[in-house]
């Protein structure tokens, strides 16, 4: 437990100087997570290539300075992999929580509107909360990847798969596209900014993964 009040942290702050920003990249291989995770910073951090394979192996953590902000992004390796079990992967997304220290703020589940919303992606929106715990989907947003190639809106595109819709309406820091426009890096941040400033700065804890665990574990036995 900080000894400081978050008035307080942020007063410690420099003049003009916002407070850190942290975010965790989660979804299936080949969403285009580590392109989100360079768009955001605004450079090549992350190894991303189109493919079929898995390109990120483990957890990775890069941080830029954005408009007087430190923006620290952890890319994780892709569920629904052929390469490694699920629980190999969970193993390592884990560490994500420890590579966002003290905790992040906001978890981006990283969707491609080339893909439908499928039963196995269902599943796999499960396990992420399973692995994260009961808070998971107030610390959560959905990000869509390729929205330039959308024949509707965005909304239109949710409302059609009513998993989907129940999903985002479950989030509690709601949906962003990534859709080629100047404006689609600040639009998110600022939306994910203003989350955490209602939310009064709160983050998803190590704590919180603790009882996530012994939660599953006693569903288990």
């Amino acid at each position: 437990m900080s000894c400081f009040s978050k008035k307080e942290v942020d007063s410690l702050l420099p003049a003009g100087e916002k407070p850190e920003l942290r975010i965790v990249l989660l979804g299936k291989v080949r969403v285009g997570k580590s392109f989100s995770g360079n768009t955001i910073l605004g450079d090549e951090l992350f190894h991303s290539k189109p493919g079929l394979s898995p390109v990120t192996k483990t957890c990775q953590k890069e941080m830029r300075k954005i408009n007087n902000q430190n923006v620290v992004v952890v890319d994780t390796p892709g569920l629904l992999s052929t390469d490694q079990t699920e629980e190999e992967i969970v193993r390592k997304i884990k560490k994500s929580i420890k590579l966002a220290k003290p905790g992040p703020h906001v978890f981006v589940i990283v969707m491609s509107v080339r893909d439908k919303y499928t039963k196995k992606v269902e599943d796999m929106v499960k396990t992420i909360c399973d692995t994260f715990g009961k808070n998971t989907m107030d610390y959560t947003m959905v990000l869509f990847t390729h929205g330039e190639e959308l024949k509707d809106t965005i909304e239109d595109f949710i409302i059609l798969n009513e998993n989907l819709h129940k999903l985002i309406g479950s989030c509690e820091y709601g949906y962003h596209v990534f859709d080629k426009r100047p404006e689609q890096v600040p639009e998110l941040l600022k939306k994910i900014n203003d989350k955490v400033q209602e939310a009064e700065g709160s983050y998803y804890t190590p704590e919180m993964l603790q009882e996530a665990e012994t939660a599953l574990q006693q569903t288990v036995h």
